[in-house]
C-alpha cells in the first residue's frame, strides 16, 4: 500500500545576492563634451556608480566607446539620419574594455530616436560584448 508523503518544508524566501555590474557611458561628439567640461555622460556613470557601490552592489565604469570626429550635431535629425550620422564614427576603446563576467548597461543621458543606444549595442556587440540593458535619463519628446 502506497504511502502518503508528507508536504515539503515550506522554503525561505532569500534575498537575491547583489550583482556586479559594468555601466558603459554612452560617448558624445567631442566639441559637444568641451562645452559641457568633459564626457559628461562618463561623469553621470561615475556617479551612479558611487550610489550603487555604497548600496554593496559591485559596479565598473568601462569608457569603451568613443565618438570619433565628423559627427555633426544631432538636433533636428530624424532615425535614419541619427543612424547615418553615426555609421563608421562609433569606435570601441580597447583601454575601456568592460571586465569579463560582468553584465554590462549602457548608459546614456536622452534617448531621443534610440540611434545612439543602437549604435552603442553594436559596437559592443562586433567587440563579442554582450549587453543587458540600456539606461538612460530622460526621453525627448
Amino acid at each position: 500500500m502506497p504511502r502518503a508523503s508528507s508536504p515539503a518544508p515550506p522554503v525561505k524566501a532569500r534575498r537575491p545576492a547583489n550583482r556586479a555590474l559594468c555601466l558603459v557611458p554612452a560617448p558624445s561628439r567631442p566639441s559637444a563634451a568641451r562645452v559641457r567640461g568633459g564626457p559628461h555622460v562618463e561623469r553621470l556613470a561615475n556617479a551612479a556608480a558611487s550610489v550603487l557601490a555604497a548600496r554593496g552592489i559591485e559596479v565598473v565604469v568601462a569608457p569603451a566607446l568613443e565618438l570619433a570626429g565628423g559627427a555633426r550635431d544631432a538636433v533636428g535629425l530624424d532615425r535614419a539620419e541619427r543612424t547615418a550620422n553615426l555609421a563608421g564614427r562609433l569606435r570601441f576603446r580597447r583601454a575601456g574594455r568592460p571586465p569579463p563576467g560582468f553584465p554590462v548597461v549602457v548608459l546614456d543621458d536622452v534617448v531621443t530616436t534610440g540611434a545612439t543606444a543602437a549604435a552603442c549595442v553594436r559596437a559592443l556587440g562586433e567587440e563579442g560584448i554582450a549587453v543587458a540593458a540600456v539606461l538612460t535619463l530622460l526621453a525627448a519628446g
